[in-house]
């Protein structure tokens, strides 16, 4: 008896598992037919798309994050341990002629609320070593249903001196671990060893590999 038990409560289990990925792929399906047209149940209307790193072969669709190229000044993001805005834009113009970028001293942090869904998965900026070489580290704040903070490591890499495009950085589990209603998420960018420069922040919606 106790077998046969175990037999059905085994069904039942399976049967629930495949619902709920049948559930999540019809979702993401839906999702993936209507986030370009800025809308969608996981994500979607945070903002046009454009495929701005596409000359370093990256061709995945970004949009920019709300003054991510700090040409309103601080606005919108919280800034500490002397990080500021400072004249100096990246070479490149991936969001327009602009001439400010963010500066982080070593110990220095700034932060910014973006836009997201389970679609909108990854982010990446262009960064710069600031006479010479930093070490710049991203984490990714989300919150639960329950007001749970969820803190996740984004990514630490090396930087030298002149402006590139920073690694693609993935947010995906911060955004696994939220409501599913949630639409924004915290990022926050650090600078752990010398002296970096960032601008042009920018979040891809579907992770797409460059």
């Amino acid at each position: 008896m106790a077998a046969r038990r175990n037999v059905r409560k085994m069904r039942h289990m399976r049967r629930a598992a495949a619902l709920l990925i049948g559930t999540v792929c019809i979702a993401l399906a839906a999702t993936a037919g209507t986030a370009r047209a800025g809308g969608g149940l996981l994500g979607g209307g945070c903002g046009s798309l454009a495929t701005v790193f596409s000359p370093w072969g990256d061709h995945a669709s970004y949009y920019l994050a709300g003054n991510g190229g700090f040409e309103s000044g601080s606005t919108g993001w919280s800034l500490s341990g002397g990080a500021s805005v400072v004249n100096g834009n990246e070479p490149f113009s991936l969001s327009g002629r602009g001439a400010h970028s963010l500066s982080l001293p070593a110990g220095a942090s700034a932060s910014i609320n973006v836009c997201y869904g389970l679609t909108y998965p990854a982010v990446r900026f262009v960064v710069a070593g600031d006479g010479g070489s930093a070490t710049v580290h991203v984490r990714v704040v989300s919150r639960s249903l329950l007001g749970v903070l969820s803190i996740l490591d984004g990514g630490t890499f090396q930087i030298g001196p002149g402006w590139n495009p920073a690694p693609k950085l993935s947010t995906l589990f911060s955004a696994l671990a939220s409501p599913l209603g949630s639409k924004s998420m915290t990022l926050i960018i650090s600078s752990e060893s010398g002296q970096a420069q960032i601008d042009d922040l920018y979040v891809d919606p579907f992770l797409m590999k460059g």
